[in-house]
C-alpha cells in the first residue's frame, strides 16, 4: 500500500521544496488569509492572487495534473459548502467557491513541496502542541495499514459468498467488520507502541537533514510580505 498520498511529490528539488518548513508555513498561512480577506465586489484581486498561485504552481514542479485531479477529488464538498449560503445569491456563491479553490490549491501545494515529517517539525517550531503533531504523524504513518486491514476484511468477505445480501443482512455484516476492525486496530496499535519503546520512541520522530534558513527563506518572505502588503493596499485605496 502506498501511504505518500499527501505529500507525493515532496521529494522533487524545486525553488519551493528548498525553503524551510516554518517559511512555508508562514508564507502560505499569510497568502490564505490574504485570499479569505478579498472583498467579495474586487474579483481583480482575485485574480491577482490567482496568477501568483499559478506562478508558484509552475515554480513547484508538482505535476498540473495532479494538482487539478486532487481540486476536482474535493470538488463536490466546495460545492456543497457554497450552496449551504443560499442567501449570499450568485455574488456570494462565486466568492465562496473561487476562494475555496484557491485555498485548497495552496494547501496543495504546500503538502506536495514538504515531506510531512518536516511539515510537523516545523509547525513544532512555530508553538504547536507536541501531543497535536504526534496525533497528526501517527495518522499519517498508520492510516495506510488501517486502510490495508479493511481491504483485506473486504476481500474475505468478497470471497465467502456468491451473491448480495438483503439490505440489513448488509447492514449487521457491515456494523460487525467495523467492530472487528476497531479492536484489531487496537490490538494493533498496543504492538506497535512497545515495538516503538523498544527501539527508543521519545514522543518525536527524527528528521534526517533537516533543512535550515537561508536567505532564500529570507527572499521568499520578503517577496509574499510585499506581495500581501502590496494588495491590501489596494484593496484600502
Amino acid at each position: 500500500m502506498r501511504h505518500n498520498f499527501i505529500d507525493r511529490y515532496a521529494a522533487l528539488d524545486s525553488p519551493l521544496h528548498i525553503l524551510e518548513p516554518r517559511t512555508k508555513l508562514l508564507a502560505f498561512t499569510a497568502l490564505i488569509v490574504g485570499v479569505l480577506s478579498i472583498p467579495a465586489t474586487n474579483g481583480f484581486l482575485f485574480f491577482i492572487y490567482a496568477f501568483a498561485i499559478a506562478i508558484m504552481m509552475g515554480f513547484s514542479q508538482v505535476p498540473l495534473n495532479y494538482i487539478v485531479g486532487r481540486a476536482l477529488l474535493l470538488l463536490p464538498f466546495i460545492l456543497l459548502a457554497s450552496l449551504a449560503a443560499p442567501w449570499k445569491g450568485y455574488l456570494g456563491f462565486g466568492v465562496l467557491f473561487v476562494r475555496a479553490i484557491l485555498c485548497l490549491i495552496l494547501l496543495i501545494l504546500l503538502t506536495n513541496t514538504t515531506r510531512f515529517a518536516e511539515l510537523l517539525r516545523g509547525m513544532r517550531k512555530l508553538g504547536c502542541p507536541q501531543i497535536l503533531a504526534m496525533n497528526l504523524s501517527f495518522l499519517y504513518r498508520y492510516l495506510f495499514v488501517l486502510t490495508e486491514e479493511a481491504m483485506r476484511m473486504k476481500q474475505a468477505r468478497d470471497c465467502r459468498r456468491t451473491a448480495s445480501a438483503p439490505f440489513k443482512e448488509e447492514l449487521k455484516l457491515l456494523s460487525s467488520m467495523l467492530g472487528t476492525l476497531l479492536i484489531r486496530s487496537f490490538e494493533r496499535a498496543e504492538r506497535m507502541h512497545s515495538a516503538m519503546l523498544s527501539r527508543g520512541y521519545s514522543g518525536d520522530f527524527p528528521v534526517i537533514s533537516p533543512r535550515k534558513f537561508s536567505w532564500h527563506d529570507l527572499a521568499f518572505l520578503s517577496v509574499v510580505t510585499l506581495f500581501i502588503v502590496s494588495t491590501f493596499c489596494f484593496t484600502n485605496r
